[in-house]
């Protein structure tokens, strides 16, 4: 691929996430879809809001950064390092735009933030959740960015996965939540490469599915069934309104990819759904930015995002990690388990 086309694909895929967070957090709360669809041309704008002046993203951006400085840092992943600073963001205000102690958490980070400062280890036999909110993909674009060039593509796709249901696990840990963030992981590394189609990314995106399980298995043909509906629903009625189930993220940001011919429009497509508008737009954001790339983003969304320029350097450094080792990981069953039971949360 033209290197230059490859940057400019990378920059998108994060400072897409950026964008449709802060285009949709306005409209998040006391908003319904009919709500915002009468708002008309509005909504196409940055706008001053309870959450900062126009232009400031939200927890979805917050964290993206928390996991990118912490893979950056360490040239690698240290769970113990992105818990840490996933926890400095919660409560001291680390990368949250106005430095303040983050004001929207969701209820499945909060307490695995809180465990982890309580017992940082997940032993062999935690259980598992049946939720899934849409947090562990709401934040993945620095996750593939930093993996996406370890040596051949097939190295490449796999340490990606790992990675992924890695820091889907830290705080969603559900099959299903892994399950939906190894599909948009692939996704997103299938937008980087060139040439590729639309419909290529959503035949291929469970191709290097983990299903070792039957549960894991009935997980991969909901996803399937989640992507075919996605394509064959054309006016997304059946996505309005709806909560932060990681399936329906998914789903929505295929939805917005499939049914729209540029970036803006996909994304003022998915803000008009209503629900968790923030969230959504990030996740579609990550998708389209990386597919379109950072110059198909109108220069209104990127320049007046909060922290634009450190954005982009950020997307920059990412790439430059050219082998992103699993340094340790708080998980018993993880072969890159290590053990430690103490842990400096004020650094």
């Amino acid at each position: 691929m033209n290197q230059d086309l490859y940057i400019d694909k990378a920059r998108g895929m994060l400072v897409g996430l950026a964008v449709g967070d802060a285009l949709g957090a306005p409209v998040e709360f006391g908003y319904s879809s009919s709500d915002i669809r009468e708002l008309g041309g509005k909504i196409s704008h940055y706008q001053d809001s309870v959450i900062g002046p126009a232009g400031t993203w939200t927890d979805d951006t917050s964290m993206a950064l928390c996991l990118a400085d912490s893979l950056i840092n360490n040239r690698g992943y240290d769970s113990y390092d992105i818990m840490t600073r996933y926890w400095r963001w919660m409560t001291e205000g680390y990368r949250t735009p106005d430095d303040k102690p983050a004001a929207d958490v969701g209820i499945q980070t909060r307490s695995a933030l809180v465990d982890f400062t309580e017992s940082p280890i997940i032993q062999n036999d935690a259980q598992k959740t049946n939720s899934a909110g849409n947090g562990a993909i709401m934040r993945l674009a620095p996750i593939v960015l930093a993996g996406f060039n370890n040596q051949t593509e097939q190295s490449g796709i796999h340490k990606i996965l790992e990675l992924a249901r890695l820091s889907c696990r830290e705080t969603h840990n559900s099959d299903m939540a892994v399950a939906v963030t190894e599909a948009f992981a692939a996704a997103l590394f299938l937008t980087l490469k060139e040439p590729v189609t639309k419909s290529e990314i959503l035949e291929k995106c469970t191709h290097w599915f983990s299903s070792d399980s039957e549960e894991k298995n009935k997980c991969k043909l909901q996803i399937q069934d989640a992507i075919a509906g996605a394509i064959r629903l054309k006016d997304g009625s059946e996505f309005r309104d709806l909560d932060g189930y990681i399936l329906d993220a998914f789903a929505i940001a295929i939805w917005g990819l499939m049914h729209s011919e540029s970036f803006e429009d996909g994304i003022l497509k998915i803000i008009r759904l209503g629900g968790d508008t923030d969230t959504n737009a990030a996740i579609y954001g990550q998708l389209a930015g990386s597919f379109y790339g950072y110059s198909a983003i109108p220069k209104e969304w990127r320049d007046g995002i909060i922290r634009s320029k450190e954005l982009v350097s950020i997307a920059d450094k990412l790439l430059d990690i050219s082998d992103c080792k699993i340094l340790r990981t708080r998980f018993e069953d993880d072969e890159h388990f290590v053990a430690v039971s103490d842990i400096t949360i004020n650094q």
